[in-house]
């Protein structure tokens, strides 16, 4: 970092503190003290103008001298006695401020100001030699001032030295000639060829850049520009020469120029070298600096030639005027399609100059990456010798994320030595880094740093403390730097500084935004580099570098610090960890630390060790401690003296104790974090004593036990505020509290008592407030309309609010802030609940930006009044709520209407809803009348349930749902809601429309991209032929119907079959309980003839007959025939015709097969009555003499299901060689199940109701030389399919299901035996209320999971009181909770691993103990709602 810059910042704080306010007070109370230096207070003024005097020389130096220049020794002696002696001035000058509050906060105590001053600071100086000299000159350690006197004069003494050093530095370089200093870092110039002998892993990208280039939207623009945007040593260049040199680009474009602009963008000097480019040996320009000529030179000689203009590694971000200068003369040119292709690594040139999307280049994939790696590390891409030297060089190049220039660099290093020991050293001392060459990746990012302004630089290099990997939250992190004094006010908020500093920081590549914010691996290796005098991270304990003794900012990452003991089960501390540990507490003055954190779970060893290290800490901005399984106290002794700290951050997962009541003596805490300690719940009594506290963060209900709030007057957030009857917890409180932003919640407002009282609040004057919650209390005991209508009048927040909520309101009429425009025209978000008397809601149509609107709960409102838009909504001034996207109204039994009746809307071009993406209308019994919703494209999901004569309405995404329609008329109406979106719909379910006669073919029409069908139980409707067209006009609308279900319903067979043949893509057809469709036909043949014409079909067809044309034969795919008991099939060959069939279920339909056996027979033939790949087959029905005409042949068959078939005495499986799934079920005579032993690939087996079938099943059954059944999941009703042979012929059963077993009551002591055969193994037991008990003797070790669902209330009892099993489930509905019992699983398992143990199980997969924190919350509020809620029982041991 830079000395100067550094210095520089540092005697801006002092003088900051010595011109605020706070110290004035200080001054007055110490000579009102007595204090024998009270007469310096003029002397320290003028001691602190001669340090502005050194401030501005300074900052000119900074500016004037870039960091990359080496500064001279004497200047380095003297800036850092400077910046050791306004560390000192900044500490005391704090500790003076510090106790000028406590005077402040407890004026009735006795001053100990200069005591208390003395007994906590002794200044020691140091001279510029570097000596340590000599306590302050004055005697008397309570002289304050005085000591503050002395260290100011020496301040300015040392400001000398720095005036002598840098005029002594500016000879230097005058004496030099002026020119610029040869040290200072530059890339070199490049050119478009490239030097690269072959380029890995570019092609892909490449090929899209060429493609955007010559594409007919460039060709068609008067000038492209396309950025290609990195870090540095991704390898930009090396793609822009590959592009450059391509031949489609080259054919494209008649003239092609390469130019390298580097840091120095400077219009004439490259407008210079585009006419050294364009001269064709020509030197028009020669001599000419006016930027004019130049420019009007080189219009003339480009305006025939279509140019491709390479700007390399550009920097420019603040002007872009000049930018514009440049392509003035390019933008001139009558020949469109010129194109300019820039690399660059800021994101902020990207916002300013691109007009295409930008290639945001990335490392190379692991397997180009690797190839380019031994090129580089063995000099062939082949190389395939030295096989350890491959594993070590894997490791090495995980590190470099695909970075080809940190290849070359390590790989050169590398390539010196092929030998095992070097490339290990390499590997574990990453001594790559400290590589300086030209072509080494840290010099090339180094460039990026060093070209950032002083505070970003700073900001930036101080995250070297966090973990690699680690993800940044945005808040946190700005919080973090306002603590360290990184970020200055100007006038502006500090928090939306710093967040600017962290989007400056993104711009120029150094962090990555997603949902949070991350920095890439070598990125932090960087910042390593350049804080290595101030900033240190011991990470598992192998320290980043050796420790300085200048240290001030210390982190300390415990997730490597530990091993697993494999025979032990336990984790211990590594050999060498109190020793690091302790080598860098020696070597760093602990006590002059400014920033402490630790990161990772630690054990009492690592307590006591870190005890002791840091036991002299005084001078902390920034503390982070997680998971305090101990006390503060004892973590850090002299806690209650951390007097300077700023930020505070305590994490606690276990049953911890309150907060000491000590934090709230540290008056200059900014910063008290204590999200993710869990069990808080009570505040210490005096935490308004914090008055510079600025950010609480902890749960809503904590911000809520602060008493007197209202002194906290930098409070950036309250999250909660409970309206009490006391003094402390009184509207009032919130008065001062000016700077609050985010989200505010009042709640209790029945306890305020007038409209006076209300105003006390002042919501009006918090700007920065978003978003505001005003509740009353829907349990109190009495309502005064009146009193809580003037409450509300009086509560009227900001114009800037964005969301706004009121629940629980008592009044009858809406305040007057919310009847009109103006005073909150900037509301996104309104949400009305429980608001049980409110007749008069505000016209929520004059809120032009509304996104979001909940009304819930609103017995006595009738109308949702809206208004026109048309004065503020300009080119939209015909769309009522233009950009609502969410509208919910549920629980408003007397809503009538909403003010938007559709026949208002229907003149050309007015509208409802211009981006309306969810709807929810949920019980508004009295709605008579909806909006169509149905004009925005973004249209995604609506509900509509319980509404006027409305039936339940259900669109998600492209599938609609309806329930319960009445007429086609309504049905109509309902499709008419959506009309915008009918084109979009790709699925409509009609369900129970028991009055539903025929469709409304016009409406349905309108349905182009259909792709599904499904009408269910509606016994009136039939399908009216629609009219059909000669030249195929009919149905068009469902040219893409693929998927028709139809069932229950009044269709006939000849009215469905001409549907059908109106779909050529069908290949899902379901139908089932249609009792006019009594036949079916396969084909087009009807009575031995071919019927090809369309009309002759319809005449030849019969009412109830079903025809399947000839193409589905070939096409359908999944066919279902379901309850049609007197169901003929007319086709003597039976399904076999269905050649692509792969699922078939045919279910209640006695007579369709049957026939077919009489025919086979007749014909002496016994081939199979279905298709021969078929894959999912289900039957009922079936009896010994049909079932060899369904197996037969049916090797590709992975499913069967056979029911219902009480005749059936003999199960033959032999040819079904690819069953993996197979259900019996009701097949009461079954009694033989042959073929098993055929089924290598069986794993799921369900055998229900079968009594015959389990009396044959025993040893003798499986008792076959070499025969397993390799299930994985048996289902059973009975327990006497287990025995212990079974069992045995079961290795790999993992599922063990026993349901409706009503006639079993315990185990036998043979099935327990059985049980034991089974490994790894999860046992149900479902509806098998006879079951009172678990086996005698305990359930098998081998047990992994039990789960019991509706059993007698003894089992359930048992089960959780089991101790042998991992995970126990309990519970009536349990099924429905599988998932989450899965995540309780993994909750429960963290809980059990001891606090640091936990870390070191998670935090490398979470990237922070944040992450960590927020699942465990997440597990545990699960286990909480389940467990109580749903009766789930859970044990685990």
């Amino acid at each position: 970092m830079d000395v100067v810059g550094a210095a520089s910042w540092l005697v801006q704080v002092v003088l900051e503190k010595l011109v605020g306010d706070g110290i004035d007070a200080a001054w007055a109370a110490a000579r009102a003290g007595g204090d024998p230096g009270r007469a310096h207070g003029g002397d320290v003024r003028r001691l602190g103008s001669r340090l502005q005097s050194l401030h501005a020389l300074l900052s000119e130096a900074q500016e004037h001298a870039p960091m990359a220049r080496r500064r001279s020794e004497a200047l380095l002696r003297s800036l850092r006695s400077l910046q050791s002696l306004a560390t000192d001035a900044d500490n005391l000058l704090d500790e003076m401020l510090y106790h000028q509050i406590h005077r402040r906060l407890h004026p009735d105590e006795p001053s100990t100001s200069s005591n208390s001053c003395s007994s906590l600071f002794a200044v020691q100086l140091v001279e510029p030699n570097n000596r340590v000299a000599k306590r302050v000159r004055h005697s008397g350690d309570g002289d304050t001032t005085g000591r503050i006197k002395d260290i100011l004069e020496r301040m300015c003494e040392a400001g000398d030295d720095v005036r002598e050093a840098i005029k002594m530095e500016k000879l230097d370089v005058s004496a030099a000639g002026g020119g610029q200093d040869d040290r200072i870092i530059q890339r070199r110039p490049t050119t478009s060829y490239s030097t690269e002998p072959k380029v890995f892993g570019r092609d892909t990208v490449k090929d899209r850049i060429v493609v955007m280039l010559i594409s007919s939207e460039t060709c068609g623009a008067d000038l492209a520009v396309l950025p290609i945007v990195g870090n540095g040593g991704v390898g930009k260049t090396t793609l822009a020469q590959l592009v450059y040199s391509d031949t489609r680009v080259q054919a494209q474009f008649s003239k092609r120029i390469w130019i390298s602009v580097s840091v120095d963008f400077d219009e004439v000097r490259l407008t210079r070298e585009l006419l050294d480019c364009v001269s064709n040996g020509v030197n028009k320009h020669g001599g000419i600096t006016n930027l004019n000529k130049l420019q009007e030179i080189l219009e003339e000689d480009l305006k025939s030639e279509r140019l491709l203009l390479v700007l390399d590694d550009m920097w420019e971000d603040n002007d872009k005027s000049r930018w514009n200068k440049l392509l003035a003369p390019l933008r001139c040119s009558s020949l469109r399609g010129n194109a300019i292709l820039v690399t660059t690594r800021n994101h902020s040139v990207v916002k300013m100059i691109a007009t295409m999307d930008p290639i945001h280049l990335d490392g190379l994939e692991d397997g180009d990456f690797w190839l380019l790696f031994k090129a580089c590390a063995f000099g062939d891409e082949k190389y395939e010798g030295h096989p350890s030297l491959q594993v070590i060089g894997k490791c090495i190049a995980n590190k470099l994320k695909g970075y080809p220039l940190a290849a070359k660099s390590v790989g050169a290093l590398l390539n010196r030595d092929l030998d095992g020991g070097h490339w290990m050293s390499i590997l574990q001392s990453d001594e790559w880094k400290l590589q300086r060459g030209p072509d080494d990746i840290i010099p090339a990012l180094m460039l990026s740093y060093i070209h950032l302004p002083f505070h970003l630089q700073r900001c930036f290099s101080y995250c070297a403390l966090f973990p690699k990997g680690h993800r940044f939250d945005g808040l946190d992190l700005v919080r973090v730097w306002i603590s360290q004094g990184f970020v200055s006010s100007n006038n502006k908020k500090m928090e939306d500084i710093g967040h600017q500093y962290l989007n400056d920081l993104v711009d120029c590549g150094f962090f990555q935004r997603s949902t949070y914010y991350s920095m890439h691996d070598l990125i932090h290796d960087l910042a390593h580099i350049v804080s290595a005098d101030e900033c240190h991270m011991i990470d598992g304990f192998n320290s980043s570098g050796i420790a300085q003794s200048t240290i001030q900012h210390l982190s300390i990452n415990t997730r490597y610090a530990y091993k697993w003991d494999v025979y032990s089960q336990k984790f211990y501390s590594k050999d060498d960890f109190k020793r690091k540990l302790t080598y860098v507490g020696e070597t760093v003055q602990t006590r002059n630390l400014s920033t402490l954190m630790l990161f990772g779970k630690y054990d009492a060893d690592f307590s006591e060790t870190f005890s002791h290290i840091f036991k002299e800490v005084q001078y902390l901005r920034v503390l982070r401690l997680p998971t305090l399984t101990y006390s503060i106290d004892y973590l850090l002794s002299n806690f209650s003296k951390l007097i300077h700290l700023r930020y505070l951050e305590l994490i606690s997962s276990g049953p911890g104790g309150p907060l000491p009541e000590v934090i709230c003596q540290l008056y200059h805490l900014q910063v008290l974090d204590v999200e993710y300690w869990v069990h808080l719940s009570t505040l210490p009594r005096a935490m308004n004593d914090l008055v510079n506290l600025r950010h609480f963060v902890a749960r809503g209900e904590l911000h809520a036990l602060i008493a007197g709030v209202g002194r906290l007057k930098f409070l950036q957030e309250l999250k909660e505020f409970r309206v009490g009857k006391t003094t402390d917890f009184q509207i009032g409180q919130l008065n001062g509290l000016r700077e609050l932003g985010g989200s505010l919640a009042i709640y209790n407002l029945e306890n305020i008592c007038s409209k006076e009282e209300s105003k006390n609040a002042g919501l009006r004057d918090k700007i920065y407030l978003k978003d505001l919650l005003l509740s009353w209390c829907s349990n109190r005991f009495e309502v005064s309309s009146v009193i809580e209508e003037e409450v509300l009048e009086s509560l009227q927040p900001h114009s800037g609010l964005k969301c706004l909520s009121i629940n629980g309101y008592g009044g009858i009429s809406c305040p007057t802030w919310l009847s009109s425009i103006n005073p909150l025209i900037s509301l996104e978000t309104i949400c009305l609940d429980s608001c049980t008397k409110w007749e008069v809601l505000p016209p929520l149509g004059q809120f032009p930006l509304l996104r979001t609107l909940h009304l819930i709960q609103l017995p006595s409102s009738r109308v949702v009044p809206t208004v026109s838009s048309d004065d503020w909504t300009g080119s939209e001034k015909h769309i009522i709520f233009p950009c609502l996207e969410e509208l919910v109204i549920r629980d408003c039994p007397e809503l009538r209407t909403l003010g938007l009746s559709p026949c208002s809307f229907e003149t050309e071009g007015s509208h409802t809803f211009g981006r309306l993406h969810h709807a929810t209308i949920y019980n508004c019994p009295q709605l008579m009348n909806l909006p169509q919703f149905g004009q925005t494209k973004y249209l995604s999901t609506i509900s509509i349930e319980g509404v006027g004569s409305f039936p339940y309405i259900r669109l998600f995404v492209r599938a609609l749902y309806i329930k319960g329609c009445t007429s086609p008329s309504k049905l109509d109406q309902i499709l008419m809601l959506i009309e915008g979106n009918l084109c979009l719909l790709e699925k409509l379910t009609i369900e129970s429309c028991l009055d539903l006669t025929y469709l409304p073919w016009k409406t349905l029409s309108k349905l182009v991209s259909l792709e599904m069908l499904v009408i269910v139980d509606c016994p009136r409707l039939s399908l009216t032929l629609y009219p059909y067209n000669q030249d195929g006009g009919n149905f068009s609308f469902m040219s893409l119907l693929n998927k028709l279900v139809i069932r229950a319903c009044s269709i006939t067979g000849k009215q469905l079959s001409h549907l059908i043949l109106q779909l050529p893509f069908l290949h899902y057809l379901t139908i089932g309980k249609c009792p006019k469709i009594t036949s079916l036909l396969l084909g087009d043949v009807i009575n031995g003839s071919d019927s090809s014409s369309t009309s002759d079909y319809l005449q030849l067809t019969t009412d109830g007959m079903l025809q399947i044309p000839s193409h589905l034969l070939i096409q359908l795919q999944y066919l279902s025939i379901d309850d049609f008991p007197d169901l003929v099939l007319l086709w003597k060959e039976g399904f076999h015709g269905f050649t692509s069939l792969r699922t078939l279920h045919i279910t209640g339909c006695t007579q369709l097969l049957s026939p077919m056996i009489t025919e086979n027979k007749r014909s002496n033939k016994n081939s199979s009555l279905l298709p021969p790949l078929l894959h999912d087959l289900m039957v009922t029905h079936v009896h010994n003499e049909l079932l060899p005409f369904l197996l037969s042949n049916l090797t590709s068959l992975s499913i069967f299901a056979i029911s219902n078939s009480p005749e059936l005495s003999s199960l033959v499986l032999h040819s079904c060689t690819s069953l993996e799934t197979l259900i019996i079920e009701k097949c009461v005579g079954l009694s033989a199940l042959e073929g098993l032993h055929s089924l290598p690939k069986l794993k799921h087996l369900r055998i229900f109701q079968c009594p015959s079938l389990a009396k044959t099943w025993g040893p003798s059954s499986v008792d076959r030389p070499g025969f397993s059944l390799y299930l994985d999941k048996l289902e059973i009703d009975t327990t006497v399919l287990f025995n212990t042979e079974v069992c045995k012929k079961l290795p790999s059963l993992r599922h063990l299901v026993f349901f409706m077993a009503k006639n079993v009551r315990s185990f036998t002591e043979e099935e327990e035996k059985a049980l034991c055969y089974l490994t790894s193994l999860h046992l149900s037991i479902k509806a098998c209320p006879g079951i009172k008990s678990l086996p005698e003797n305990g359930l098998p070790a081998s047990l992994h999971e039990l789960y019991v669902s509706s059993c007698s209330a003894e089992l359930k009892e048992q089960c959780k009181k089991t101790k042998n099993v991992r995970c126990v489930y309990v519970d009536r509905n349990a099924s429905k909770f599988i998932v989450i019992c899965k995540l309780l699983r993994l909750y429960f398992r963290i809980t059990k691993l001891g606090a640091w143990q936990r870390s070191l199980w998670l935090q490398p997969r979470t990237g922070g103990s944040n992450e960590l924190m927020v699942l465990t919350k997440v597990l545990f509020t699960i286990a909480t709602t389940v467990v109580f809620r749903t009766g789930l029982v859970i044990s685990e041991l």
